[in-house]
Formats: structure tokens, sequence, C-alpha cells
């Protein structure tokens, strides 16, 4: 008589005892509590998370979305909240979740949610002000994950990209640095910082007494070299890219104007003929330098070595500048300044003002989805052609310098000012 080999007798078992496993029971109820806030290109789906379910997101464009559809998008193991990027502003789409428990079937599916995602920029959440003496904040960079914001006396404060955070808006927390080279600054006196941008790689910041900071990551800062600008203030930075070649360009009190390739060495340049207005903003908009400045000054260059004077048309000083492309008005380069003022260029090369939406001094703008500028009292102003703007407010402290991140414009001022549209 034949009997089976003890493998044969270990495999038979492990097939009975797989045979004999139950599977888990699918949850019973639909995710609890689920809400969809539409925002910028993107929207922010919330539920009440069991710790022991797997949660999907079903969602599609249009009024409604079945569940495990094919074809439908799926976000799989998804965490509350949960922003959905990529969609299309002014398009509806429709939302629906069900949820699994370990290996079981899914379970019931919640009712379907609608949201169309629309433009940021016109509501603001304000969030605390900045350090326990909170100061004026000049400048803010992003490099696509943290904050750097700058601002008087050499005051650093450092945050990670959080659109879902509430408090502060936008910023996972707001911490500040405290620069070791500050210690025993060249001159004795720790300089005001003017200014911060981002190349990607590292955070560049400017002092008003010229002096060039790097940083990696928003925390380690260090003396990279000096502007030679004598008693002149420098008071913005820009980065731009000349065939292939970083160029940084400074500019300040006087027009004093200076160029390095390596934040090092440092070259003064002038326009033809020369302009002596202070300039108060630098930028590298679709491959061209525009500085502005006091009385209108506005100038251009397309290598940062060569500048050439634009009559704006403005009398009041021009405070920063922006370039954004729109698919229904086409490209448009937009200035904005004291009283209100804006002017507006389809080629930087021939500038038009136009009927301020409103009186307070503007000092900076930016373009993401759309134009958004700020300035004085917290006064906002945003424009989806850069012709025709609105008006709103972010609070009541003077804001200084705007930017636009994944979903939300962030911006900075006097007496730590921060504040965040979604």
């Amino acid at each position: 008589m034949r009997y089976p080999s003890l493998r044969a007798l270990v495999i038979a078992l492990l097939i009975l005892s797989a045979g004999c496993q139950r599977q888990a029971d699918r949850p019973a109820d639909a995710p609890a509590g689920m809400t969809v806030t539409a925002g910028d290109g993107l929207a922010l789906v919330s539920w009440i998370q069991d710790p022991n379910l797997t949660y999907w997101i079903f969602y599609g464009a249009g009024g409604s979305v079945t569940a495990a559809a094919p074809g439908v998008p799926i976000i799989r193991t998804a965490q509350s909240p949960r922003v959905v990027a990529n969609l299309t502003n002014g398009t509806q789409y429709a939302f629906v979740m069900n949820a699994t428990n370990g290996d079981s079937p899914a379970g019931p599916s919640t009712p379907v949610i609608t949201a169309t995602p629309r433009l940021a920029g016109a509501n603001w959440t304000v969030g605390t002000p900045l350090g326990t003496a909170p100061p004026d904040l000049n400048g803010i960079a992003f490099n696509g994950s943290r904050f750097v914001a700058v601002g008087s006396a050499g005051s650093i404060f450092v945050g990670d990209y959080s659109y879902t955070n509430l408090s502060p808006p936008g910023v996972t927390a707001w911490t500040p640095v405290v620069s070791v080279w500050w210690a025993s600054p060249p001159n004795g006196v720790v300089p005001n910082l003017s200014a911060v941008i981002s190349s990607g790689a590292r955070f560049v910041a400017l002092g008003t007494d010229g002096s060039i900071l790097t940083s990696t990551d928003g925390s380690t800062w260090t003396l990279a070299g000096t502007v030679p600008a004598g008693a002149a203030s420098m008071n913005a930075i820009a980065l731009g890219s000349v065939s292939g070649v970083a160029v940084y360009v400074v500019v300040g009190a006087g027009g004093a104007m200076f160029t390095s390739s390596d934040l090092v060495s440092w070259t003064p340049r002038a326009s033809n003929p020369v302009n002596t207005n202070d300039l108060f903003g630098i930028a590298f908009l679709n491959g061209t330098f525009v500085a502005t400045g006091a009385n209108g000054t506005l100038l251009t260059s397309p290598d940062g070595s060569n500048w050439t004077p634009q009559a704006s048309g403005a009398a009041n000083a021009l405070r920063g500048a922006a370039f954004g492309s729109i698919a229904a008005t086409g490209a448009r380069y937009v200035a904005v300044g004291d009283a209100g003022t804006i002017v507006t260029s389809t080629d930087a090369g021939t500038w038009t003002p136009i009927a301020p939406p409103l009186v307070p001094n503007l000092r900076s703008v930016t373009f993401g989805s759309r134009f958004v500028a700020v300035g004085q009292g917290g006064a906002v102003a945003y424009s989806d052609d850069g012709i025709n703007w609105s008006t709103s407010s972010a609070g009541s402290l003077d804001l200084n310098h705007v930017i636009f991140t994944p979903g939300m414009y962030v911006a900075v001022g006097a007496g730590g000012a921060n504040t965040v549209a979604k």
C-alpha cells in the first residue's frame, strides 16, 4: 500500500488551510462626512477617516461618476484631506468614494458630489504675524516644496508647503532661522534683507547693503559675496538665463545695476541714456529682464548688460512687473506701482497705462493662473487679462511681495504679515 509523501501531505494541508481562511467583511457603510472644496486647478476632498479602512476616490468631468467604472480616474489608499490636482478651471467634476476592509470587496459608495475648480486670488486667509517682535517681510521665494521669507534686521523664516494646512495657512509651520553669519557681519550691522529668489537648487537672499546669502535648504545660510554698491541701497534681485548661462541682476537706489554669473564677481551696468532714478524691482519675464523704479521708470534688457529705457506712460513709481499668457487674450506684461498705477504691454516695448482699480500703492505683482497684485493696507487687485481688474483685501497690513505656488498665492509684508489665497 502506497502512502502520500511528506511533501505532498504538506502541500495538501496548505491548500486546505488557505481554503478555510475567511475574507474580511466589507464595510457596512459608505465613507462618512465627505466634502469636496473647489480650488485653483484642483479640489480638496475630505471625510471622516477610520484608520482600519482603505479609501478610494473616483472622479471625472461632468455631473456624475460611478465607482470603479471602466476608465474612471481613481486615487488609491487616499488619506483625508486629499488634494485632487490637474483639474481644469471652469469645468465641473463629480466625485464619489468607497472603502475596503483589508482584502474585502468595496463597501457602499457615497453620494456623488460635484465641484467646479476656479481661479484663486479673490479670497484671502490671513495668518498670525511671524516672529515674537514681527519684522517687516520684504520678499518670499518658493523652490517647489519650501518657502523662505526675508525681511528687516536679517530676519529669515522657512516653512514647508502644505495646501491643506489652515494655521498657518498654506504652510506646515514658519520657523525663524538664526544665521550664524549674522553673529559677526563684516561692518558690525545686520542688514535688512530686501529680496529672496530660488533657482530651484538654492535660495539667494539680497541685503540692502549688497550682501548675497545662499542656502540649499533655507535653514543654513552662507555669505557668497557682496555687491559693490557703496552707499546705494540694493532693493531687488532676479535670475535669468541668457544663451543657457545663468545671469543674476540686482538693482537699487540711484539707478544702481549689477550683474553676475556666480554671485561672487559683480559688474556695474547702466542704461543708455543713463537712468539715475531709484530702481525698486527687477524680474526676468519671457526672456527679458524688466526693471521698474521711481517716476515711472521702466527699463528692459535681453541679457542684463544692455538696457533700454521704455516710456511707461506713468508718473508714479513702479514697484514690480509680471508676465502671463492666457489662452483667451494672449501674452501680456504688467507693471504695478504707487497710487494703484498699472501699465501693460504685449511686447515689453510699448506700454499703456490703464485706469487704476484702486488707489493704494501696489508693491508686487505675479502671474499664476491670473495676475495678482498686492500692496498698501492689504490691498489686492486681480485680473484675468491684465486689463480689467477687480479688487479684494488681504488684511490690513502692508503687503510687499506676492508669489504663486501650486493652487495658491502667498503674500508677505509689514509686521510679519503672511496671507494666502486659495
